[in-house]
């Protein structure tokens, strides 16, 4: 069954970018697929579904029904604006993931369990992420030099996780792609586990179970 919808990201230097259908849901698109040349930010495209070797969902035997004689520049209120078919609920788990984090880091730090540069230390790191996917998701909008997912990946593991998981939120970035969410929610959950250890003092009484 084919489908139409808008294209909203283009690489065009890459040849590749995004096109939404007309239920919300977004697919990847490369210039191979595409007939009649390269399409505009704002072209309205018809196409056919499969999923890609990566496991995202992906636009296929594309054709350009109608072009956008003025491409839209990117801005920051497109950026934050959320796809219809975006589940809000999905969104929010980041949210209260990222809540949970930090509240155990008050708590152990309240507790005396954590000093204080440990929660420094995650506020630091948490802004680089934000910055990170605010860039990231930018440069897709306008085409421009992206930030690599390995990249994201190493500041979210390096106490960056908190902020990475709140720009993920706000900016509705990188929240579709499964094997980058899953490896998301692994950095998360290890930090929430180790928090929650510092945080209600299980490291001490595993180390003084260890040591007796």
């Amino acid at each position: 069954m084919r489908r139409s919808g808008e294209l909203i990201q283009w690489n065009n230097k890459g040849g590749y970018g995004f096109v939404r259908d007309d239920t919300g849901r977004d697919y990847y698109v490369h210039i191979s697929s595409i007939a009649g040349g390269r399409p505009r930010l704002g072209d309205s495209l018809e196409f056919a579904t499969t999923t890609g070797r990566k496991g995202r969902l992906s636009a296929v035997d594309v054709t350009i029904a109608s072009t956008n004689p003025t491409p839209r520049p990117a801005t920051l209120r497109e950026v934050k604006r959320p796809a219809t078919g975006v589940s809000r609920y999905k969104l929010g788990l980041r949210t209260a993931a990222a809540t949970l984090m930090t509240l155990l880091i008050l708590w152990a730090i309240g507790t005396d369990r954590a000093p204080q540069w440990i929660g420094l230390l995650y506020a630091a790191m948490g802004a680089g992420s934000a910055l990170l996917y605010r860039f990231d998701k930018l440069y897709a909008l306008t085409g421009k030099y992206r930030v690599s997912e390995t990249n994201l990946h190493v500041v979210d593991l390096c106490f960056g996780i908190i902020g990475g998981l709140a720009a993920q939120e706000v900016y509705r970035h990188k929240t579709v792609k499964p094997r980058f969410v899953a490896t998301t929610w692994g950095i998360a959950l290890l930090h929430t586990l180790g928090l929650a250890a510092l945080a209600f003092g299980w490291l001490g009484a595993l180390f003084g179970w260890v040591s007796g």
